[in-house]
């Protein structure tokens, strides 16, 4: 594949760099979280029709590493329960100037799959975790999935991927009474506990500001273990990082109350053949064509177009007003 990194992609009019894409590569889980609300693994003909094929991504993440992005997270829905996930990745990770691949799972299957993904090339691992309590897991996640849940990640643990994170979105009057048993369980377990705030895209009826658990909130709970934060490394991304005294490492990541706009270096490619610039802005670049008929230059003009859109910071009252976003979540990779 040609390197076309020689300034057909210019920063954005902002200075923002691409340097990362997100791939969804299904909208279908396993669970059904309530603040999701993603499409089931039987997901009606229409859907799986849309669903671009592995050569399709492939191609994509071959024209945006030749621009210069160098890091890949795969996403879904839930990435594991698609078929052959883990001969794509291989061929994902020895794509030329991709110097890491990385997912993000609700965990239920990393029993299974932890050292498939290890040789295949993954380096690091997300995992979205709500809640250590098996009566509420079954309630937020809408499974009983939560010892599987819970045995996949402790096998991710010791399986020897770079950087293991646990993702907790946290909802007022749903689990931010458990955010000390979060980081007690992320210095037990040496692993970097992440606490995101509640955005509305998926389960709109549920969310509002006063659902949020801010950043001030947080740690004013975990003051007595005396957070110090850290400085930013390439693998903080949006997170702004604290050491406790107990042991552990949090992260917290303020979307709503405190954005981090100013140093996106991503876009997102959904599992349908568009590329959204914002999780928060509902315009999004077609590139179904450029994909069907391997046109590169139609695709880079997709690109340079939905970097044109990238906003300076997304508009806080359009999110305060909005009735819903036209993808859950899980139609967006997150």
């Amino acid at each position: 594949m040609n390197n076309y990194n020689n300034n057909i992609i210019q920063p954005d009019k902002y200075g923002r760099r691409l340097k990362y894409l997100r791939i969804s590569v299904t909208p279908a889980c396993n669970f059904k979280c309530i603040y999701c609300k993603p499409h089931s693994e039987n997901m009606k003909s229409e859907v799986v029709e849309k669903i671009l094929g592995y050569d399709d991504i492939l191609y994509v993440s071959e024209i945006f590493a030749g621009l210069g992005v160098n890091r890949l997270r795969v996403t879904g829905g839930e990435p594991l329960v698609r078929k052959d996930i883990v001969p794509f990745l291989s061929k994902l990770s020895a794509i030329n100037g991709i110097e890491e691949v990385m997912i993000t799972t609700n965990g239920s299957l990393l029993k299974k799959y932890s050292a498939d993904l290890l040789n295949a090339g993954v380096a690091r691992l997300n995992i979205s975790l709500d809640t250590l309590n098996a009566e509420r897991f079954n309630y937020i996640a809408g499974t009983n999935k939560f010892e599987e849940t819970m045995e996949g990640i402790r096998t991710a643990i010791k399986t020897d991927f770079k950087q293991v994170k646990i993702n907790a979105v946290m909802i007022k009057g749903f689990n931010d009474d458990e955010l000390v048993d979060f980081v007690n369980f992320a210095a037990e377990e040496n692993i970097i506990m992440r606490f995101i705030e509640f955005m509305p895209v998926g389960n709109h009826n549920l969310w509002s500001q006063e659902n949020i658990i801010t950043s001030e909130m947080i740690l004013n709970q975990l003051s007595h273990l005396n957070p110090v934060k850290l400085g930013k490394d390439k693998n903080s991304g949006p997170a702004v990082n604290y050491k406790l005294s107990n042991g552990a490492t949090i992260g917290i990541i303020t979307p709503i109350t405190k954005h981090f706009c100013d140093d996106c270096d991503k876009v997102r490619l959904t599992y349908d053949g568009y590329i959204r610039s914002c999780l928060l802005d509902d315009r999004e670049i077609d590139i179904k064509d450029a994909i069907r008929n391997r046109d590169t230059d139609m695709l880079i003009e997709g690109i340079k177009e939905a970097l044109a859109i990238k906003s300076k910071e997304y508009d806080k009252n359009s999110v305060e007003v909005k009735n819903g976003y036209n993808r859950t979540m899980s139609r967006i990779g997150g």
